[in-house]
């Protein structure tokens, strides 16, 4: 149910998880059973004027407030301070990718299509990113797209190979 997938670029990663989005057509075929879909785009797709808590409590439910604590204890996890880092244009990189990835582990979804999750991070950021999403996927299915094999080690799940 978790299946990284690997590729050089110009391999349809990206073109892919858009599809099981809905947000590209196929050229043939349909998409089935993707459910309701949590995502890490490529590109930043945050809120600026937001903090980072602030845009993980973008997909919860009336009442998120109540989540904030637990919100602010995972980016903690992740060497992050929240409560203070507006998302943009200030954070960096890795910043905005945590920020992305605790959003789409707060969603309320089915399935996790992951583009590139782990980009900007260090390797020690990227470890703690991994095992997050090791714990929080839950039953849900995870497509994960990257060219980062240590990220693939660290999740120790099936591969495939585009290349």
């Amino acid at each position: 149910r978790s299946l990284p997938f690997l590729g050089t670029q110009r391999w349809g990663k990206t073109t892919l998880l858009r599809i099981l989005m809905g947000l590209e057509v196929p050229d043939s075929g349909k998409v089935q059973g993707v459910g309701r879909v949590g995502a890490v785009f490529q590109e930043d797709r945050l809120c600026p004027q937001l903090t980072a808590v602030q845009n993980v409590e973008l997909v919860l439910p009336e009442g998120k407030t109540q989540y904030e604590t637990q919100i602010v204890s995972d980016f903690n996890d992740l060497d992050m301070m929240s409560r203070r880092l507006p998302c943009l244009p200030e954070a960096s990189g890795g910043q905005k990718r945590r920020a992305a990835l605790l959003r789409a582990l707060w969603a309320g979804c089915d399935t996790l299509l992951l583009d590139e999750p782990f980009t900007g991070m260090d390797p020690e950021t990227m470890k703690k990113a991994a095992a997050l999403l090791k714990e929080r996927r839950g039953e849900r299915a995870v497509l994960l797209a990257t060219h980062d094999r240590e990220a693939i080690r660290e999740l120790g799940w099936r591969v495939i190979d585009l290349t």
